[in-house]
């Protein structure tokens, strides 16, 4: 297909509808591993009231991330022009429709473009934790295995829509080549090789092979002549490494954030954003010290401190809440069976919705009266809850469970809330 025919295919309203996604409601599962523990120490820090810490004004580990980062790694381009920046906004838009469907993985948006005449060859974003990430489904489409990477991808949400069965098997069939044996080199080898290409990723490409292979070897395979980085993965896996892999292969790399431009930065602001809460999960804690886990630090006074918050939040009508969705597949036996609450899977959604809010308010109450009845059954379900997200479980009344888990950085201070309730 020539420029112009791509131009057409890629208009203004083509490109609007394939934001209007359905609301879909699902009962789909996702079974998480448990995250890795996190050691915990109390701040020595002074709060400025009560115990509680004034809302930051961003993490100081991870502000400026960009521009620290690329100090101690790869060196990269700077100097972007608005063209690199609108196919960058178009990526972020894209990784948005994943975002709250891909716990514990971060929500991420790719665009690949001709630079010749700025035509866009392909989108993707990434539905879904363990399927293809954002670039592979921009790949996809960039390399004709799909007309529409977006929608490829919005079949792979599993979000039980059954209106595109057809590209929902298509998708599965491209994915299973995709994890197979020289998979990237079956699908992407040389497509894009003969034009000068560059591919707008929200984060950095993977290096690594997990669930899948790793996507700066898909990009590699491709021929993709430029990276755009919008943010640095620091993901211990990552850190770099995907930027390194792709400059020693001969790429040009750029890294938003890395000069003066306001509009730059302003876009950088915008990845960062998209994947906050990832970074706050992998990123180790700045006051760590020891092996002291959570449950392990908070004691019987430290617990009444959050219960004694939570009261004064009730009353005023500011407690956080989270509540279980319902499910019409859990039957009133089941809400009082406790083996039930053993073995019912908790739906990744639920849990990104939690974790979001623990980050933001650290104290969150969670309502489970769509899944169990009994208090047995909601302290189970909060243990596990608490176990995935590296949170306390302080308190279960009825069917509601309380988690505590500090922000980073932490607001409350709850050493000296208990000596405040002491006086």
């Amino acid at each position: 297909m020539d420029g112009a025919g791509l131009m057409a295919m890629r208009s203004r309203t083509s490109l609007l509808r394939r934001f209007i996604l359905p609301i879909i409601s699902s009962s789909a599962a996702f079974t998480v591993e448990n995250l890795r523990l996190r050691s915990y120490t109390s701040t020595t820090t002074k709060p400025a009231v009560n115990g509680i810490y004034p809302p930051g004004r961003g993490n100081p580990i991870l502000l400026g991330q960009s521009a620290s980062a690329a100090a101690d790694g790869p060196a990269v381009v700077s100097g972007l022009s608005s063209a690199d920046l609108q196919h960058m906004k178009l990526a972020a838009k894209l990784a948005r429709i994943g975002k709250g469907n891909t716990f514990p993985n971060p929500a991420v948006g790719c665009v690949i473009v001709r630079n010749a005449d700025e035509s866009i060859l392909g989108c993707g974003f990434h539905p879904k934790a363990g399927k293809p990430h954002a670039e592979v489904f921009a790949l996809l489409e960039a390399c004709g295995h799909v007309s529409d990477g977006v929608a490829a991808a919005t079949t792979a949400m599993d979000l039980g829509d059954s209106a595109n069965e057809g590209l929902s098997k298509q998708v599965s069939e491209l994915f299973d080549t995709y994890i197979s044996e020289d998979g990237a080199s079956k699908l992407f080898n040389n497509q894009l090789g003969g034009d000068d290409v560059t591919a707008y990723v929200t984060l950095e490409p993977c290096c690594h092979y997990g669930k899948t292979p790793p996507c700066s070897q898909s990009l590699l395979m491709a021929g993709v002549s430029r990276v755009v980085v919008g943010y640095r993965d620091p993901n211990p896996r990552v850190d770099g490494g995907g930027i390194k892999q792709l400059q020693d292969s001969g790429l040009d790399v750029s890294l938003l954030g890395q000069s003066d431009s306001k509009e730059e930065a302003s876009m950088s602001r915008v990845c960062h954003e998209l994947v906050e809460h990832f970074v706050k999960r992998i990123s180790p804690r700045e006051d760590s010290s020891s092996e002291e886990t959570l449950d392990a630090m908070i004691n019987g006074k430290k617990r009444r401190a959050i219960r004694s918050i939570v009261g004064r939040q009730k009353s005023e009508g500011t407690v956080h809440e989270v509540a279980w969705p319902r499910d019409h597949a859990i039957s009133k036996e089941d809400k009082v069976d406790q083996s039930f609450a053993e073995r019912v899977a908790i739906d990744h959604r639920f849990l990104e919705r939690v974790d979001e809010a623990l980050w933001d308010h650290e104290i969150v109450l969670l309502r489970l009266k769509n899944v169990v009845q009994k208090k047995k059954g909601a302290k189970i379900v909060g243990e596990r809850v608490a176990k995935i997200l590296d949170a306390h479980l302080a308190q279960v009344v009825g069917h509601t469970a309380l988690l505590y888990r500090p922000g980073f950085p932490p607001r409350l201070n709850l050493d000296e809330l208990v000596e405040s309730e002491a006086q």
